[in-house]
């Protein structure tokens, strides 16, 4: 070990004092011998809405929301994760009814590219008018279509808050769609915990 690091200084040292061109060729290589290979890591990247309803009347509010997710050859797993909380629904219902689904609902589907717009099935669909448990849906082992994918969102729902807490109501849902794909980390400029998606390098 001594004898390389006497080396290296050796090889510095006349890297300097050489002149022009062939100096920092001769630099340049002893640096990139000295760099750490880049590491490949396995990175998630969450895509989704998480809505908590408010209501200023007696009436529920609608929500709507989509949003885009670029889905490349790199990308080796996806899990979507699904959870409707309404609280007293059932109670709500007997009183209420709720028979055309229309006035608490929380309607979520993942569309492939272009399978929307061709009138197509969607990838992956929910529609719930009461409470839904968390759940997890996970797509590994198979080869996602390339392009942009479209999580959307139709909900309606309410958000009560009379200052009593025994009548306080406040439908929530959140869902997210989780992507793996490799990461890129440099030693040199990278944090532990940072990296370049495989994808970007390309």
């Amino acid at each position: 070990m001594r004898h390389m690091t006497l080396a290296i200084v050796l090889l510095m040292t006349m890297a300097t004092l050489s002149t022009g061109c062939l100096g920092l060729v001769l630099q340049r290589e002893i640096m990139e011998d000295m760099r750490e290979p880049p590491e490949t890591i396995l990175r998630e990247q969450a895509i989704g809405f998480d809505h908590t309803f408010t209501s200023t009347g007696l009436d529920s509010t609608d929500y709507y929301n989509e949003s885009s997710i670029q889905i490349d050859s790199s990308v080796q797993s996806m899990s979507i994760s699904f959870r409707a909380q309404m609280p007293l629904s059932e109670t709500f219902e007997s009183l209420i009814g709720n028979e055309t689904n229309l006035i608490r609902y929380v309607d979520a589907k993942l569309w492939s590219p272009g399978s929307k717009s061709a009138g197509s099935e969607p990838f992956w669909e929910i529609r719930v008018t009461q409470d839904h448990s968390l759940e997890r849906w996970d797509y590994t082992g198979m080869n996602f279509q390339e392009g942009i994918w479209i999580l959307e969102v139709d909900a309606r729902g309410y958000g009560w808050e009379p200052g009593i807490e025994q009548l306080t109501v406040k439908d929530h849902f959140d869902v997210f769609v989780t992507i793996t794909k490799p990461c890129i980390r440099f030693a040199e400029i990278h944090d532990s915990d940072d990296c370049i998606f495989q994808s970007e390098l390309n």
